[in-house]
């Protein structure tokens, strides 16, 4: 109640300037509040989507790294069987394939007990040495037991101490039997290649361990030399256990927590994990609630000021009126209000003078006070009306070309840069066709500008009957029009040349005359999932369009990716 007394008792412009500066700061609190968990989560949101997604993508070419030169051990084990086991072009063979296949560092042919009959390296200066190891290779038996392809763990090199990987694959004779076993050592410093290509964040960086919890590829060399044992991390064991997802763990190499998407290597077993410090998550948290924040401080002072001004506005015509009402009180109602500053607020005035007449006519004052509001409010409906139509026909008239009523340029760019933003992981695709009409010059030229116009609104009406629901034609400058279709490159090529044809078999009569019409037209197709701006979509269909125009107009060029890959 104490509270309550005191604002009472208070005057107007220390309670509109506490209200101002409670309503100013409640909203400032409770939005903070906000951003700072919206922060959060969006920032985990983006580490889920963003880590888990790039250490899936990065055991695609992991997979593909192994399977390749899986594949090559057995196209050569099937050659070494059409040849014999110790044919003499066995070795040249294995030379001539060490060299093709970069990613092998040595090869090598065992027979069935273990005596190496042909072999290459990378280095010579220690194959030799492998007559006295290779024959109890782990691999080699495992292979050579079961007759099943091989991986071994990352492991010393049994002559250079270096950690390498062996994988093995049978050779079998014409009846099926096994009669030698090829090892393949492959090069772990291309995994480690591919491995630096992930780099994010400030210390945000990639690890790849084998299907034992090892560390394979790391920033951490000594690791790497080491071939350290991670079996004891919980995200390790994770991916052992051949699971996918984002989790969060202590790292002694980083010595700090760090949040990390994992994923496992189909079918090799390996782990993938996607690390980065929890402190740069929180830094950029951070750094958002700091601008919040003195952007906060800012309009709060700024508040203040004009709640000091706004109540000097208001309070002091009332000051005014207040004391003149007390000098008329003890004048018996004897003189009038004084006059009120034109400038001061229309309601004070209208008080001033509703006082001024209230004796005599309160009810009037009442009468035409409530029109005076009715009227207002009929205004500004009927103008919020008008100015809601009005804005109809301009925002149509933005997006329209003023001559063929179909979109117009500015229009057509916003629309394809908002589907290229809308990228996924899916596979859909697009295709944009830029059409430009032959000797357009010509015409103007020949006829006149109006039969120009006339062809131009002719082929607009062509596109848009060639348009399916979803497309998107539009005129893209002088004799061009271009066009967006999300559908893939096979259809988007059947259709630009279905609008070639019905642009060649139409004609405008102008004058009696006949002018016959055909077009140049540049097709580009996409995948949506390309990250691929829009200046260089609308240059790849340019290029084609032009390409169209030199190869002797009247035709569709294609620079569509597929094309070219």
């Amino acid at each position: 109640m104490t509270l309550i007394n005191r604002l009472r008792a208070s005057s107007v412009s220390r309670i509109m300037l506490l209200v101002t500066v409670l309503v100013t700061l409640l909203p400032i609190l409770v939005l903070s509040f906000h951003l700072y968990n919206s922060a959060w989560e969006n920032g985990w949101r983006e580490i889920e989507e963003k880590h888990q997604l790039i250490a899936q993508n990065l055991a695609m070419p992991l997979s593909t790294y192994v399977n390749d030169h899986k594949g090559m051990l057995a196209i050569m084990a099937e050659t070494i069987n059409m040849l014999g086991l110790r044919d003499r072009k066995i070795q040249p063979l294995i030379d001539k394939t060490l060299t093709s296949m970069r990613g092998f560092r040595s090869l090598i042919l065992l027979d069935m007990k273990g005596k190496i009959l042909s072999s290459a390296s990378i280095g010579a200066q220690y194959t030799k040495a492998f007559n006295d190891v290779m024959a109890n290779e782990k691999c080699y038996l495992r292979v050579r037991g079961t007759g099943e392809w091989a991986l071994s763990r990352v492991k010393p090199h049994p002559v250079t101490g270096q950690p390498t990987l062996f994988m093995g694959h049978a050779v079998r004779n014409n009846k099926g039997n096994i009669i030698g076993v090829l090892l393949g050592e492959l090069r772990i410093d291309y995994i480690e290649k591919i491995r630096k290509q992930v780099k994010f964040g400030k210390k945000g960086h990639s690890a790849i361990v084998d299907n034992m919890g090892h560390v394979l590829a790391h920033p951490n060399k000594s690791w790497m030399a080491e071939i350290k044992d991670l079996t004891s991390w919980p995200i390790v064991q994770k991916m052992m256990a051949g699971e996918t997802g984002v989790t969060s763990f202590y790292s002694p190499f980083m010595k700090g927590n760090m949040v990390a998407g994992y994923a496992s290597v189909p079918g090799i077993g390996w782990g993938i994990m996607v690390p980065q410090p929890e402190s740069e998550v929180a830094e950029q948290v951070n750094t958002l609630m700091r601008q919040h924040i003195i952007w906060g401080i800012t309009g709060l002072v700024i508040a203040i000021v004009l709640a000091l001004v706004f109540s000097h506005w208001v309070t002091g015509p009332l000051n005014k009126l207040a004391k003149a009402g007390r000098e008329l009180m003890r004048e018996d109602l004897d003189g009038n209000l004084p006059p009120i500053r034109e400038d001061s607020p229309k309601e004070i005035n209208q008080l001033a003078t509703v006082l001024r007449a209230l004796i005599s006519s309160l009810q009037v004052s009442r009468n035409e006070i409530r029109g005076l509001n009715d009227s207002l409010t009929q205004r500004v409906d009927e103008a919020t009306s008008k100015l809601r139509e009005a804005n109809e026909r301009l925002e149509i008239a933005a997006q329209s070309d003023y001559l063929t009523d179909i979109a117009n340029r500015r229009y057509f760019e916003d629309c394809l840069q908002q589907a290229l933003s809308r990228r996924s992981g899916d596979i859909a695709h697009f295709c944009v066709i830029l059409i430009d009409i032959d000797h357009f010059k010509q015409i103007n030229d020949t006829y006149g500008h109006a039969a120009g116009d006339a062809v131009l609104n002719q082929v607009a009406r062509i596109l848009e009957r060639e348009m399916r629901s979803g497309d998107l034609v539009a005129r893209y400058g002088g004799d061009e029009f271009v066009a967006y279709m999300r559908c893939p490159h096979e259809i988007g090529r059947q259709r630009a040349e279905e609008i070639h044809s019905a642009i060649e078999n139409s004609a405008v009569v102008w004058e009696g005359k006949t002018i016959q019409i055909t077009a140049s037209l540049g097709l580009y197709c996409q995948a949506l999932s390309v990250n691929e701006a829009i200046k260089d979509v609308l240059q790849h269909a340019d290029q084609a369009m032009y390409a169209a125009k030199k190869q002797g107009r009247n035709r569709v060029i294609d620079i569509s990716q597929e094309n070219i890959s």
